[in-house]
């Protein structure tokens, strides 16, 4: 396992339940058993924070969307960053590029380019 995740599983992650689907999504064609096996284990990481996508966090997506959209990043981006800003976290750990162009994010990329 990366040294990256490893710290972040020890320090504590935050987790939107947006992008929780989204690593569903991406897990999605995996046999059953295994795909339940790892979706659990990461709900069940006792340093993993699951924000609510709540009023406030849709109303910054929306207000950050028409902006941020130049950028590259889509509609459940601006959910990240929106969910990012009031807790003060200023930096992810994505293999989405787009995320690059938002100054005040800091973009942590473990996998390498090909």
């Amino acid at each position: 396992m990366d040294r990256v995740i490893r710290e972040a599983i020890i320090k504590g992650a935050v987790m939107s339940y947006v992008t929780l689907i989204e690593v569903a999504h991406y897990l999605r064609k995996l046999p059953r058993d295994e795909f339940s096996i790892i979706m659990e284990r990461i709900q069940s990481l006792s340093t993993l924070t699951a924000a609510e996508l709540d009023e406030g966090t849709t109303r910054v997506s929306l207000e950050l969307l028409p902006e941020y959209s130049l950028k590259g990043l889509g509609a459940r981006d601006c959910v990240v960053v929106a969910t990012m800003k009031p807790l003060g976290l200023g930096s992810i750990a994505t293999h989405d590029h787009a995320f690059r162009g938002v100054k005040e994010i800091q973009v942590v990329d473990t996998i390498p380019a090909r």
